[in-house]
């Protein structure tokens, strides 16, 4: 973690041996010898915010990060305007996992000292951590304008490299919110910023990658990722991205090395792991993926992820109750998760349970209303407890947002069938057919539409 300077204590402190020595130990890394002093004058001078953020910073070294959160906690209550004991106490509570109150306290720091950039840019992170790229999207842009005014208006060049890891934390975000081009260009704007740091054109080429990778650009992907290696070739996030990318350009076994590698390289990466779940099954190794999956429940059950996709293992397989005992630990954590009440709903109706499945994609769709398949799920159930002529919009109003989605075309078909509109039954089934000729369910609605003439 960044350790932050020391703030101004409010009152001039009196000269100390112990602080003095200490804080000698500690710009020199000697946390352990630091500790034992900062603790005698803590005794001596009482709980001063200078000397809890000198402790904070030796626990924190140590690991002991709960204890070190606890400290600035308590310097924050004694000096809550000082930018530098919020930072601190804002980097302790991301690193225990409590998002919500780090992002109070960076944007704590950033109202007491608006050029705070580190601040700024761990804002940004929290939102990505959070999967809030809209968010992040937007604090980004804002410092990145700010920086280039800067940098023209005062030839601050040595804000270059704060703006290429900005720059490549905004193309991040906007792949994320599906704006491969627009990542692209950030992208090579931030490799300009980055002159020869070769870490940082490393991360910035890996997601260069993933965004061609977005645009369809497999090949060209893959070269790239390979080029972000060559510089990086430790970096567990640039790993990661080549078996991404090789996954979804149809190589799953060849995903794996690298994948693997990643988490060889940084064991707690978490979508490493989700990531080689994903090539394991669409490698043929379903067994494999489904064990990895469990653990990471195991060990986390709030873990939204792996639980999705453990569960879609299930539905694919048509093991419909595994899906459900996965799914049903889950929403009563995290009850209104609307992907999680969407796949309740898959596994319901694969098991007849048409007004549960009903139930549950009502609920999914209190919370994303315009989601194409919770509305076309949705209709499926309407359809199956014949009650077609209400489902019937449901499926419209899905095929808005994916009109040529063979999936939403089908089922629509399998509604205007139900309504008995034969004629644009078959039509709408034809056009699934032609965006997926393989698709199993539409050549046998087809079959049944064609023999019931």
């Amino acid at each position: 973690m960044a350790i932050a300077p020391p703030p101004r204590p409010n009152a001039q402190p009196q000269p100390d041996p112990d602080l003095k020595t200490g804080l000698q130990f500690l710009r020199a890394g000697w946390f352990d010898r630091a500790e034992p002093l900062f603790r005698k004058a803590l005794g001596r001078h009482g709980e001063r915010p200078d000397i809890l953020h000198y402790l904070a910073v030796c626990l924190s070294q140590r690991g002991a990060l709960q204890e070190a959160e606890g400290l600035w906690r308590k310097a924050v209550a004694k000096d809550p305007r000082e930018p530098m004991l919020l930072y601190n106490l804002g980097l302790a509570s991301r690193r225990l996992g409590n998002l919500d109150e780090a992002a109070r306290r960076f944007r704590d720091t950033i109202r007491q000292a608006p050029t705070h950039v580190e601040a700024r840019l761990a804002l940004a992170s929290v939102h990505m951590d959070q999967e809030r790229y809209a968010a992040a999207e937007r604090e980004l842009s804002e410092f990145v304008s700010n920086v280039d005014r800067a940098i023209n208006e005062h030839q601050g060049d040595a804000l270059k490299p704060s703006q290429a890891r900005a720059r490549n934390m905004l193309g991040y975000a906007l792949y994320r919110l599906n704006q491969p081009s627009a990542a692209i260009e950030v992208l090579d704007m931030a490799l300009a910023d980055a002159g020869e740091d070769a870490a940082r054109r490393g991360q910035i080429l890996g997601d260069r990658a993933l965004a061609l990778s977005a645009l369809g650009h497999h090949d060209e992907a893959i070269a790239e990722a390979g080029r972000a290696l060559e510089l990086a070739p430790s970096s567990p996030t640039i790993n990661h991205a080549l078996g991404y990318i090789l996954h979804f350009a149809g190589r799953p076994s060849d995903a794996i090395p690298p994948i693997q590698k990643a988490l060889d390289l940084d064991p707690t990466f978490g979508p490493g792991y989700r990531t080689l779940a994903l090539a394991q099954a669409a490698a043929g190794k379903a067994d494999q993926a489904m064990e990895l999956l469990k653990q990471l429940i195991a060990r986390n059950p709030a873990d939204r992820h792996a639980v999705l996709q453990l569960s879609i293992i299930h539905i694919d397989a048509k093991r419909f109750e595994e899906a459900l005992a996965v799914l049903t630990p889950y929403l009563k954590i995290a009850p209104r998760d609307p992907r999680a009440l969407n796949n309740e709903g898959l596994a319901l109706l694969g098991l007849d349970r048409f007004d549960e499945a009903r139930r549950a994609l009502k609920r999914a769709l209190k919370t994303v209303p315009d989601d194409p398949f919770a509305l076309t799920n949705f209709g499926r159930a309407l359809v199956a407890l014949g009650r077609a002529a209400e489902a019937k919009p449901q499926h419209e109003h899905a095929l808005r947002a994916l009109p040529g989605d063979a999936r939403l075309l089908v089922n629509y078909g399998l509604c205007l069938a139900a309504l008995g509109e034969r004629d644009k039954a078959r039509e709408t089934l034809d056009a699934a057919l032609a965006a997926n000729p393989d698709n199993e369910e539409a050549l046998l609605a087809r079959a049944a539409l064609d023999q019931n003439q």
